[in-house]
């Protein structure tokens, strides 16, 4: 790996560290802070504990437009100044989220302005994941790997270190909410969470000069008319392909972290065990990635990516049956065996499955409208469809089929045009 190759790839690690630690105090709070504080507690309990999830689910609605947005700014001007906005706006929603007052003190504002932050903050995500690999993997245009030739790139560990800064950014944001929950008394609801949301800031100014430093030029050839567009005429399959490969691995990530928190909650799990359940999940999660990484160099993406699949569809039901039992090894073990085993197969390959599927001219915008496309039909709605199955039958069953469903539509993708010997999106 060259210098420059060093630097776009530590720029884009750190960079997600920052982005995600932000996004999972979100994520975290959603159940432990935002649901008791931002909302009214004199409702029927479906409506409790669906209006932070709904609120939640609205930043993946937007998401899609923030990838139409900065997938159209980093196809025509340069990688880098997409980037800079992405965690710009994102720090700065997440400043002012730790600063707003509750619902105790300005009723229904609460919940609206919470909402406002939230949609800023998906639509900044929007443009992040894309932007963040594609430097790494720009350039990538080798042989399209088949079921007997798989790609031998040396690309898997590099765009699986830099997931890895994903889940590292999301090991400290669960740390700083962890270590803000142990505050004795009130101070966890009353100023803990709040200083956990501002201690980002001058994290996210250390990443905004960071991504200003390596150097990364626009695509050969800009499109004369509107990448999204583009994408959409050009590449209208592969785009469809790659919102169906994100269903298992954002679906399960978020029912494994987001729902699970709820569920556990329900359950009367203690939220401390949860959080360092969540936390060691991640961080499993992270340490496991590099590996699947190397893995895809030697059999192929599309075998790891598969793999991680069907070990989602059977790992689902024993996960719930853990944290069921309700002990703080289980809750451990359930989210580090469901991380590792299932997430970090899925999420180490996929930046190189969806980089593959569309032509240098549209790759920001193309891999960021199928990423985000299908965040909306996987992460944003998987929570919501699991918190219904559980208030309606009581048990995580259902959501176990789910999880499963979810994984069979991704394995369905993998033959796909893009396993067909020689194929090339766009030509």
């Amino acid at each position: 790996m060259h210098g420059s190759e060093r630097r776009a790839l530590a720029s884009a690690i750190i960079g997600n560290i920052v982005e995600w630690y932000d996004f999972a105090l979100y994520t975290a709070a959603t159940p432990l802070v935002f649901g008791p504080l931002f909302f009214s507690q004199a409702r029927d309990s479906l409506f409790v504990q669906t209006e932070p999830l709904m609120v939640f689910a609205a930043g993946f609605v937007v998401r899609p437009l923030g990838g139409l947005f900065f997938g159209a700014l980093g196809d025509r001007r340069g990688h880098r100044e997409a980037l800079r906005w992405t965690l710009l706006l994102i720090g700065i929603a997440t400043a002012l989220i730790g600063v707003l007052p509750t619902h105790a003190r300005i009723g229904m504002m609460a919940p609206l302005l919470l909402l406002a932050l939230r949609l800023v903050q998906g639509f900044a995500a929007g443009g992040e994941w894309a932007g963040a690999v594609l430097i790494i993997g720009e350039g990538e245009t080798g042989p399209q790997e088949t079921p007997a030739r798989p790609a031998k790139t040396g690309r898997g560990v590099a765009f699986a270190l830099s997931q890895s800064g994903v889940a590292a950014g999301m090991v400290l944001g669960t740390a700083a909410l962890l270590l803000a929950r142990g505050l004795p008394g009130d101070g966890f609801l009353t100023y803990g969470w709040r200083v956990a949301f501002l201690a980002a800031v001058p994290f996210v100014a250390l990443g905004v000069w960071l991504r200003g430093t390596p150097s990364n030029r626009p695509a050969a050839r800009t499109p004369s008319r509107p990448p999204a567009i583009m994408v959409l005429r050009r590449c209208c399959l592969p785009l469809a392909c790659g919102m169906a490969l994100r269903l298992a691995e954002n679906g399960g990530v978020y029912l494994m972290t987001v729902f699970a928190l709820f569920y556990g909650h329900a359950r009367h799990i203690p939220d401390a065990w949860l959080l360092m359940g969540s936390m060691a999940g991640m961080a499993a999660d992270g340490l496991a990635m590099p590996c699947f990484g190397w893995l895809a160099d030697r059999i192929g993406a599309a075998r790891v990516y598969l793999g991680g699949a069907v070990a989602l569809a059977v790992l689902a039901e024993p996960f719930f049956m853990l944290l069921d039992h309700a002990t703080l090894w289980s809750v451990v073990l359930a989210f580090t065996g469901g991380m590792a085993l299932c997430h970090a197969p899925m999420i180490a390959v996929e930046p190189a499955l969806l980089a593959r599927l569309f032509p240098p001219d549209l790759r920001y915008s193309g891999v960021a409208m199928a990423h985000e496309l299908g965040a909306v039909l996987a992460g944003g709605i998987s929570p919501l469809v699991a918190a219904a199955l559980y208030h309606r039958t009581g048990t995580a069953s259902g959501t176990a089929l789910y999880m499963a469903a979810l994984a069979a539509a991704s394995a369905v993708a993998l033959w796909s045009p893009l396993r067909r010997p020689g194929y090339r999106s766009g030509a």
